[in-house]
């Protein structure tokens, strides 16, 4: 007899029931997280491994819609792979990498008529692990540099074109020079830790967009994407690598090859390190501690500087090099005081060279040495013959290299080249920079102190430019401090530049130093140098480098317009002024500036009286005011130009509209446009200098004329 229906379906329930329980049990036991979620997104169940993971109780997830509970997965990965699964009725799995509880997940889910069912697990030791064997696959081990597998890759990425265009890529190889000889005494250990330290420094001299690889043993690549100038990069990375390594009680040093290969869309990039490979075996046959190019382009230039080199080298051996030049005149005075020899190179097929463009690599060749011989022999020698010609004694200053100042024996060497020319060393000035304290700064004075018992004067050049410290200048034995042109050009207009110049001064000043200010090519510099008592001017405002052939007419007409504007105790009259104004109270300002200076001075209200005065006087200046009612200053200058032409005109007016200066400069000739009021001490500096070029002139006249007839008497 059959059971009841009733003890059939009991019997089915308590065998369900403990299926249920059974598998729960099961599933609150596994290490994997497991939910259901029905088909309206709704937990249905959790397990506890589930409550760890998402660190959420089931309370607080059952019953509750998915989106809601975990919003932050609304448009992601899983989002996407749990609809794909419910809608298409398919199996999914997929990892992902939950930022909100940064864990990385392994997700499996199943669906059926009820909904998903979820397993993952937390496989972030896993992920860790990975990435752990990923960086070392692209990493070198010891230095954590990149490989060469993220090297290549890198690459092929990087020479990809963008928008159709292709990108320039340099890549470095630095290969360290006699390295192995550093592992072969101290042991791998410690050329180890050089290593480290070596890429370090790489580094640290690079872009963080550029790729520092290392390849083996002591062979470093730097791949530089779009480089602004590789040969900057280049030479630094030499210079890093070349400073001391400091490892336990050892000092080590160091210098690398370096190779340079491009990449503009030419050639497969997969050549490239190859490339730069053999262009640092280029470098090493050079001697080492530089670097070669392979690229074609930039290959021109490295052959440039060789060919360059050498035709140094011919210039030194045929005496291509010329001396120019430029006299340094002392303001108050207007005197020539002396003059800088400035070197020229006359190549025999581009002409003159400019120094900027050997000077450099004179330096890293040591040809240097051989030019500077050269120059300060001809210097002297042409020195010699000024004195020879009884046109004064003018001490001629020599720019020195560093290089060749710490060389041994150079002062018993300058002395031999003055014994060679018979120059007394009181007319020799060495010009130096403040880097000669670089490198032995104390073997550096002693020199200096010999020189100036040999009686050579010593200058210290571009002050301000370099990076000694200003505690060795209170011990420099020097004579004079020269300004370097670079704070001149707009010590007008720029307060920096002032302020610098100022404090040069005054310091100078002090020290009991003289000043020499270079590069003055305007009024306005030399006016304002003036005002804060600089000593000494050269530059393009007084007169141009020149040979010696035109140096010596030039100092000729100098040394007669000095006789000319001694003062009247010798015999010579003052120079006269001649002031036309229409206003009484001007003219009689005008008087009380400039008759400190000595001058002679004529004074007119009408441009009538100023005729008549220039007709009976000799008359060196005429400064004139603009409007008057009888005729306009330029044309009032017009008619003095082409009644007396040897007269200079100055034009002050209180008006600076564009016009008048325009008719001032083309209509009179005008030597100087100063506008009203005036700055007494500018005004006079402005004549003063008026004067001594009207003596100049005048001094050049007379020699073309005594030139012309004794030409004509021959």
């Amino acid at each position: 007899m059959s059971e009841p229906l009733e003890l059939q379906l009991a019997r089915c329930r308590q065998q369900v029931e403990h299926l249920e329980a059974r598998l729960t049990g099961l599933l609150e036991s596994i290490t994997d997280g497991f939910m259901m979620i029905d088909r309206e997104w709704r937990f249905s169940y959790v397990n506890q491994a589930a409550e760890r993971i998402v660190r959420r109780t089931r309370d607080d997830i059952v019953g509750q819609v998915l989106w809601q509970v975990f919003p932050e997965v609304t448009g992601t990965l899983f989002e996407r792979e749990y609809r794909r699964a419910m809608t298409d009725s398919v199996s999914v799995t997929f990892e992902e990498y939950y930022p909100e509880l940064d864990l990385w997940l392994e997700v499996h889910a199943y669906p059926s008529e009820e909904g998903l069912a979820v397993y993952f697990q937390d496989i972030g030791r896993r992920k860790r692990v990975e990435e752990r064997l990923a960086y070392h696959a692209d990493h070198d081990a010891l230095t954590g540099l990149a490989n060469r597998s993220m090297l290549e890759r890198r690459l092929q990425q990087s020479c990809l074109p963008s928008q159709g265009h292709a990108r320039r890529i340099a890549l470095l190889y630095i290969d360290l020079d006699d390295f192995q000889s550093i592992n072969d005494s101290l042991g791998h250990e410690l050329g180890d830790r050089v290593l480290v330290e070596v890429a370090a420094r790489v580094q640290q001299q690079v872009r963080r967009s550029d790729t520092v690889a290392r390849l083996g043993g002591d062979a470093f690549v730097v791949l530089l994407p779009e480089p602004d100038d590789e040969t900057v990069v280049v030479e630094r990375l030499l210079a890093a690598i070349a400073r001391p390594y400091r490892l336990d009680e050892h000092e080590l040093h160091l210098t690398a090859s370096i190779g340079i290969a491009v990449h503009e869309g030419g050639s497969p990039s997969t050549q490239l390190i190859q490339q730069a490979d053999l262009a640092m075996y280029q470098a090493k046959r050079r001697g080492r501690n530089t670097y070669d190019w392979f690229s074609c382009e930039l290959n021109t230039r490295v052959s440039q500087r060789v060919t360059l080199r050498s035709a140094l080298q011919r210039a030194i051996d045929e005496q291509q090099f010329e001396l120019h030049y430029q006299p340094q005149v002392h303001g108050a005075s207007g005197r020539i005081v002396g003059c800088e020899a400035l070197l020229r190179w006359r190549h025999p097929e581009r002409g003159f060279i400019p120094p900027a463009e050997f000077i450099g690599l004179a330096e890293d060749t040591g040809q240097i040495i051989a030019i500077n011989d050269w120059v300060v022999r001809t210097a002297c020698r042409d020195n010699r013959r000024l004195n020879d010609l009884g046109l004064g004694e003018y001490p001629m200053a020599v720019n020195i290299s560093p290089m060749q100042f710490h060389r041994s024996g150079f002062v018993e060497r300058i002395q031999e080249m003055l014994d060679e020319a018979g120059l007394p060393p009181a007319l020799l000035e060495l010009e130096l920079t403040e880097n000669i304290m670089l490198e032995s700064a104390d073997q550096a004075i002693e020199t200096l102190h010999a020189l100036r018992r040999l009686g050579v004067g010593v200058v210290i050049d571009d002050f301000g430019t370099g990076f000694s410290s200003l505690s060795y200048l209170k011990h420099l034995p020097i004579d004079k401090i020269k300004i370097d042109r670079s704070f001149i050009s707009e010590v007008t207009s720029d307060h920096r530049d002032a302020a610098i110049v100022q404090g040069i001064i005054t310091m100078a000043n002090s020290l009991q130093l003289k000043v020499i200010a270079e590069g003055v090519e305007t009024q306005a510099h030399y006016a304002y140098l003036s005002k804060h008592l600089c000593d000494l001017f050269q530059g393009f405002y007084f007169a141009y480098p020149m040979p010696f052939e035109e140096l010596l007419p030039f100092l000729q007409d100098h040394h007669a317009a000095a006789n000319d504007l001694r003062p009247e105790d010798h015999g010579v009259v003052a120079p006269t002024i001649l002031l036309l104004d229409d206003e009484a109270n001007i003219l009689s300002a005008l008087n009380r500036t400039l008759r400190r200076d000595g001058y002679r001075i004529l004074t007119a209200t009408s441009a009538r009286d100023a005729f008549d005065l220039l007709a009976t006087q000799e008359v060196a200046l005429v400064i004139s005011d603009q409007r008057m009612p009888e005729m306009s200053g330029t044309e009032f200058l017009k008619r003095v130009k082409a009644l007396y032409p040897q007269i200079l005109q100055i034009i002050l007016s209180g008006y600076t509209d564009l016009k008048t200066v325009t008719e001032a400069i083309n209509e009179g000739g005008i030597y100087k446009f100063l506008t009203k009021p005036w700055d007494d001490d500018e005004l006079r500096l402005v004549v003063q200098q008026a004067i001594r070029d009207a003596a100049l002139q005048d001094a050049r006249n007379r020699r073309q004329g005594q030139d012309g007839h004794t030409g004509s008497d021959t």
